[in-house]
């Protein structure tokens, strides 16, 4: 027995059996676990991929249109799409994002928390696993150069209905009206423009065609155009400048007219109105009507290179249509380069003019009239000219207008609008 026993506690055979059997239990777990944590791995990068789309999805509608609410819920629905569970977790979007490297830009921030499964791991986990996972795509938009721009804050700031060609050779036009439509087109209207934009609601209908060549569809709720002239005033101390008044010869077909030549500076004309029946030739300099009204007649035209017109006190054009209006160019340099016309903002308030130009009428540079609601036909005679700005209160188009922008010779500012948005993801 004694024998016996000692081989017995000597015998090792069947051991690796039962180490085996002790170390199976752990090696299955450990195998477990480790394809849970593969697991937690590969469903978090699904929650990554989720919110990078849901991230791009919310930008791209919020390009659109910039409704935050919008872009939220279509944010939402793309992840809800992709492998997130509201069952499960949560989604948050900010916009701007409230943390990194975008906060306060046009960028849309998603951030997604969702639980893991667990499977032998809960044995030992106290609360559930959940992963965290954040995403940031960014709005860049292009501008375009704008030669149409309106500054009324509210209403419709452009107009345009009937049976109207509007072409804009490179340049867009943009309102800066909050309103629903701040741009509204109707009717047999055919436009061919850079990028049609404004800060409310852009409304493009009627029969003919509309083609943008730099942005892939009219704008809406867009930030509002900076003015390039807001700085732009009267010659200081006119108040205090005499009057003159221009001097006619001649009667009925023979009648001539001459204005007071400025000599390159400026000079003050305070008739209450004159009548633009001949052609007129101005020298260069600043020529300010002060309460004068001009009223054209049959062929009456105002011609002159280096000129800026101003109109102060209710100052106001009159008829121009047909055969008169205006061959002018604005001066390159100065206090008012590129300035070919301009109503004083704080003395002409609520006035209303109108332009319906012909083949030969011509203004190279800007028409500022930053209170005026101008209704305007400018003819096809722009089509000839290098460059036109229209910045006005409001504008109406009710005859076929063209509009180059070809600018850079001419003194002018460059406008910017808004023109086709890139979405990219950041973070």
């Amino acid at each position: 027995m004694r024998s016996f026993g000692h081989k017995y506690l000597a015998d090792q055979t069947g051991s690796t059996s039962v180490m085996f059997a002790i170390a199976v239990p752990a090696i299955l777990g450990s195998v477990i676990f480790m394809t849970e944590v593969g697991l937690w791995r590969a469903k978090k990068a699904d929650l990554q991929a989720s919110a990078d789309m849901a991230a791009l999805a919310g930008a791209i509608e919020y390009s659109k249109n910039e409704n935050k609410a919008l872009s939220k819920r279509s944010a939402y629905a793309d992840a809800k799409d992709n492998h997130f569970d509201p069952g499960l977790g949560s989604i948050t979007t900010h916009i701007p994002p409230i943390s990194g490297n975008y906060t306060n830009k046009e960028a849309v921030q998603v951030t997604i928390k969702q639980e893991l499964p667990t499977f032998l791991s809960k044995m030992f986990l106290k609360k559930p696993m959940e992963a965290t996972v954040q995403a940031v795509a960014k709005v860049s938009g292009e501008s375009v150069k704008a030669c149409v721009l309106t500054l009324a804050p509210t209403g419709t700031g452009i107009s345009v209905g009937g049976s109207v060609n509007l072409v804009t050779h490179g340049c867009g036009l943009h309102s800066n009206s909050t309103s629903e439509p701040a741009f509204d087109v109707w009717g047999a209207v055919e436009i061919r423009a850079a990028c049609a934009s404004s800060s409310g609601q852009t409304r493009i209908g009627g029969s003919k065609p509309k083609i943008f060549s730099d942005c892939p569809e009219p704008l809406s709720n867009k930030a509002p155009v900076i003015d390039p002239y807001a700085a732009i005033d009267v010659p200081p101390g006119i108040d205090h400048e005499p009057c003159q008044s221009p001097t006619t010869t001649g009667n009925g077909n023979n009648q001539q007219m001459s204005f007071p030549d400025p000599a390159g500076g400026v000079v003050k004309i305070c008739d209450s109105s004159i009548d633009i029946r001949a052609n007129i030739e101005l020298e260069p300099g600043t020529y300010v009507f002060d309460g004068t009204e001009l009223d054209f007649g049959n062929n009456g035209f105002i011609a002159g290179e280096d000129v800026t017109l101003i109109f102060m006190n209710d100052g106001a054009i009159n008829n121009v249509n047909g055969g008169n209006g205006f061959d002018i160019s604005a001066p390159d340099s100065g206090d008012y380069a590129g300035i070919a016309m301009y109503a004083d903002r704080n003395t002409m308030a609520g006035e209303e003019w109108k332009f319906a130009g012909n083949s030969d009428m011509s203004i190279l540079g800007a028409l500022y009239l930053p209170t005026i609601d101008l209704e305007y036909a400018g003819g096809a005679g722009t089509n000839a000219t290098a460059c036109t700005q229209l910045v006005a209160y409001r504008v109406e188009f009710v005859g076929n207008s063209e509009f180059q922008n070809n600018c850079d010779p001419v003194g002018t500012e460059d406008m910017f609008g808004p023109g086709a948005s890139q979405v990219v993801l950041v973070e």
